[in-house]
């Protein structure tokens, strides 16, 4: 029954406080929902494969390394360079993926972050059990609790920080137009998820030791994270200026009523407007309004990227598909 209860807990303080992360991080998403199937594909990848693929790696790759060199000298190297390497390829896996086949559905950095984030909650989710589990049968509660303090809320950002970078990075190169960024920055992308990852293990370990490097990975790491909610303030205040420019057209089209793009264009009024619903009872409204704000801010982010890729055929499609399902659903909101 102990160890039942231990489990239990372990799983409890490994995934509970990752899945409020990426309540939060999902709620910067704030005028075009991401498909909630992929959001959670994303995080079972971290959890799961990203997980079973990095620990092969790391096995094999520490395993000839432990015969060569002293049990430190392999800990740091594991630590410092395998891991790193290992797990940012493996969980970035996922984002590939994402771009290759679900390429539409990026349309600014905040939804690079996003999926790049819920990836690493879900591989930290496992990790920290895993962590946890281990600390609890071995040492006890007390140990244990301060695993949990440091894992899962000092530097509980931190997978979700290292391949983040990596989405920031696929994000924004999907969005340039010049050859050297659109391959570049994910490229950058994935060497900074890496490095930081690499920052962090080598202080954090080092600290075992000495101590005080724990306050480099500290620091790395929360640089970090406050870099990234920047850009996605930011981008989140440049996606409602899109909405404003490209969907004031559309009126004039007779795509959207007046009050309709007045609603679509403030994340405010969008929330009143579904609370509204919700409060009379009406569900369906309030369902169908939710589908209507992200068909309208799908539109706008369409038209903006064919306004920088007049050749881009698909966007272009997507705009006259979107116009036609917009002007159908306008009339019954």
């Amino acid at each position: 029954m102990t160890v039942l209860i231990g489990l239990i807990l372990a799983v409890a303080v490994g995934v509970l406080p990752m899945v409020a992360y990426g309540l939060v991080l999902w709620w910067f998403d704030r005028y075009e929902k991401e498909p909630l199937g992929l959001l959670l594909a994303a995080f079972l990848w971290g959890a799961v494969p990203a997980i079973v693929f990095s620990l092969i790696v790391e096995l094999a790759l520490g395993l000839p390394i432990s015969l060569l060199a002293s049990p430190e000298a392999t800990s740091l190297v594991e630590a410092a360079v395998i891991a790193p390497l290992a797990e940012e390829v493996f969980k970035g896996g996922a984002l590939v993926l994402l771009f290759v086949f679900f390429r539409a559905e990026v349309d600014s950095p905040v939804d690079g972050i996003l999926y790049g984030g819920l990836v690493g909650f879900g591989f930290a989710s496992v990790e920290n059990t895993l962590y946890f589990a281990g600390s609890l049968i071995d040492a006890g509660f007390g140990q244990f609790a301060g695993l949990a303090l440091f894992r899962a809320f000092l530097f509980g950002l931190n997978h979700a920080l290292f391949t983040g970078l990596l989405g920031l990075g696929l994000a924004w190169g999907r969005a340039a137009s010049q050859p050297l960024v659109k391959f570049g920055a994910p490229a950058v992308g994935l060497l900074a998820g890496i490095v930081t990852h690499a920052v962090h293990n080598t202080s954090v370990t080092i600290a075992g030791q000495l101590g005080w490097p724990c306050l480099i990975a500290f620091a790395s790491d929360w640089g970090g994270v406050a870099l990234l909610v920047g850009v996605l303030l930011w981008s989140s205040l440049r996606e409602q200026r899109w909405i404003d420019r490209w969907l004031d057209d559309e009126v004039e089209r007779g795509t959207l009523s007046r009050g309709d793009y007045e609603v679509a264009s403030s994340h405010l009024a969008r929330l009143t407007t579904r609370a509204e619903a919700i409060f009379s009872g009406n569900l369906a409204r309030w369902w169908e309004l939710g589908r209507f704000y992200r068909m309208v801010t799908e539109l706008a982010f369409n038209k903006r990227r064919l306004s920088r890729f007049p050749d881009d055929g698909e966007a272009e499609d997507r705009v006259e598909s979107l116009r036609a399902e917009v002007k159908g659903i306008g009339a019954k909101t």
